[in-house]
């Protein structure tokens, strides 16, 4: 499993949070920039991303199934607190390739200043799709 999991993260962040940085950094190109030169940029930007994915994997990895196992319990969400660093770890991994590709929402509510507890709802379908596309079957690791 921590196997596919890697894999469908890796996708996520090459196909869609990479794309979308790398989108941003064509966009804010300058109009004289070398078209080279702006590939190399979007590269860049892949391989920073895949990087991220890389230092970001367990926390990704633990927050995923912890969402996989209140799925099976019933729920629809999990809340992590950025207090408890584990957690915190979490959220920034979900938030960022979940959220950030349009997979999941997030809300969040102060609990004391400057503290957070992010509650994370996982779009599963929507998921499911992007892990097809990997080579990933969600409902294997949904225990479906």
């Amino acid at each position: 499993m921590p196997d596919d999991l890697d894999r469908l993260l890796k996708y996520i962040a090459q196909h869609y949070t990479g794309r979308a940085r790398a989108k941003e950094v064509e966009r804010d190109a300058a109009a004289e920039e070398p078209d080279t030169t702006l590939v190399a940029s979007e590269r860049n930007t892949i391989a920073a991303e895949e990087r991220r994915a890389e230092s970001m994997a367990a926390a990704f990895r633990d927050g995923l199934l912890r969402a996989i196992a209140a799925r099976r319990a019933g729920g629809n969400a999990i809340s992590l607190d950025d207090r408890v660093p584990e957690e915190n770890r979490m959220a920034d991994a979900l938030v960022h390739f979940l959220v950030g590709a349009d997979l999941a929402d997030s809300t969040t509510r102060e609990i004391v200043p400057m503290h957070y507890v992010y509650t994370i709802a996982i779009d599963w379908k929507r998921l499911a799709a992007v892990a097809a596309e990997a080579h990933v079957n969600l409902d294997t690791l949904l225990g479906q």
